[in-house]
């Protein structure tokens, strides 16, 4: 009799140790608290967190951290913009450079190509400087909308510097870097983003009349990996011109960042967290969430706490 209850005893215990290993534990105690709901910019923010579960990821609320777009891709409208920085210097040919478009370029990388192409100048729409002394001081174009040189979503424009030297001149140099198509998103400028950089713009320089008479390799007009320069011997005895041609450029409809992420506080194999401090170096208001978990090899469970935050200039 004794024997039989010993067995009993061993089987429940066995059934009762197996069950609990092969559970998926209850969600942990934790609770995450603030002593105020208003800060300023910059203050440091302590969040005081109770309980000690497993694993705590900390969401900030910002831009690509937060909660609520963790398991959605944040898709935002946008208009594309076009902006650069530009330098023109030494020599007297004020207008050697101009900034057009075209809808119907074929692609064909060839003086002849380029000239029976339609072409709109744009380069009014931007700040260009005029000749400063004999060294490049680059300024800004201005960033601006060219949304509507588009036909529509999907077709390409091409954009081309047109540059000419006027014969018996002294050279004038002409510099274009950083030249970024964007996405712009009205809403929330913050999230807006490069399309093309100058490197995927993928201009291309093309020299046409003059060229056949004298090219000097170190005054040659050239596209580099980091500029378009237009450029000639000091004195020019013959009419020159060039083109800058850029590969097939598409409109910015939307901007996706993706979904957002979260950051790990605590794992497993952390002590208990008793706080965690934070700096937000932008106004506005922030959903902060702290999603606290237990786990085993069979599952985890969760707890998630919101916190609303203000935070003013």
């Amino acid at each position: 009799m004794k024997a039989n209850y010993i067995l009993v005893s061993l089987f429940i215990s066995c059934t009762w140790f197996s069950c609990e290993k092969t559970t998926v534990p209850k969600a942990p105690e934790f609770d995450a608290k603030v002593p105020s709901s208003i800060y300023k910019v910059g203050d440091s923010i302590i969040f005081n967190l109770e309980g000690n579960p497993d694993v705590i990821t900390f969401y900030s609320g910002e831009n690509g951290a937060a909660y609520s777009f963790k398991g959605q891709e944040r898709v935002y409208a946008a208009t594309t913009g076009l902006s650069f920085y530009s330098a023109m210097y030494a020599g007297d040919n004020p207008e050697c450079a101009a900034l057009k478009y075209s809808t119907d370029y074929t692609g064909v990388y060839t003086p002849e190509a380029i000239r029976q192409a339609t072409w709109v100048d744009i380069t009014d729409r931007f700040h260009i400087p005029p000749i400063n002394g004999t060294a490049a001081v680059l300024e800004p174009s201005g960033e601006k909308d060219i949304s509507d040189i588009f036909p529509d979503e999907t077709t390409p424009v091409y954009f081309a510097w047109f540059f000419t030297t006027n014969e018996n001149s002294g050279r004038t140099r002409f510099q274009i870097r950083d030249f970024e198509v964007k996405g712009i998103v009205t809403d929330d400028p913050d999230v807006s983003g490069v399309t093309y950089d100058f490197l995927s713009c993928g201009f291309q320089m093309i020299k046409g009349e003059g060229f056949e008479i004298q090219d000097h390799e170190t005054t040659t007009p050239r596209v580099t990996e980091a500029m378009i320069l237009w450029d000639g011997v000091f004195a020019n005895t013959s009419f020159k011109e060039g083109w800058a041609v850029s590969l097939p450029i598409y409109p910015t409809t939307e901007v996706n960042l993706g979904r957002d992420y979260g950051v790990g506080i605590k794992s497993a194999l952390d002590a208990r967290l008793l706080s965690h401090g934070y700096v937000y170096r932008k106004p506005g208001n922030y959903r902060v969430t702290f999603v606290a978990a237990d786990a085993n090899a069979y599952g985890k469970s969760e707890v998630v706490k919101h916190i609303d935050i203000t935070v003013i200039p």
